[in-house]
């Protein structure tokens, strides 16, 4: 993966090369003055080595912003776990609210079927013999 690089690669950042250390424009060689050849190769020395200081600082943000996607990449995995945990317990949760809905439902029918019950026990007796309605022949006496 990219982390696996990173450290490597880091150590290949920072390390500084010795072809890399130049005298800076204004210094004198060894053999005398400024020689103007020698001032002009010690400019492109110093470009290169601005340049070679450049890549570095460029390699080494990308290998922090690497790092920095991959952790945002385990935090989105994280998430999604989780986002389909929670789907799980909330469709269980539904599912387990639905019954005790239904027993509640059922609870409050049986217990209006017994209270009728009861009521017309109380009103006709237990036999219900006093709420029969009497057979008459239609002639009254």
């Amino acid at each position: 993966t990219f982390c696996a690089r990173g450290p490597a690669l880091a150590a290949f950042v920072s390390a500084t090369p010795p072809s890399a250390r130049t005298k800076s424009p204004g210094e004198s060689s060894p053999g005398g003055p400024l020689d103007p050849a020698m001032d002009s190769i010690t400019r492109v020395h110093e470009d290169l080595r601005e340049a070679t200081d450049m890549m570095r600082e460029n390699l080494a943000q990308v290998v922090d912003r690497g790092e920095h996607l991959e952790l945002l990449v385990d935090k989105s995995d994280g998430i999604s776990n989780q986002a389909r945990q929670f789907q799980k317990q909330s469709t269980g949760l539904r599912k387990a609210m639905w019954w005790k809905n239904v027993r509640s439902m059922l609870t409050l029918a049986g217990s209006l079927v017994v209270l009728l019950m009861l009521v017309l026990v109380w009103r006709c007796g237990f036999s219900l013999s006093h709420c029969k309605s009497s057979p008459t022949g239609g002639a009254a006496a």
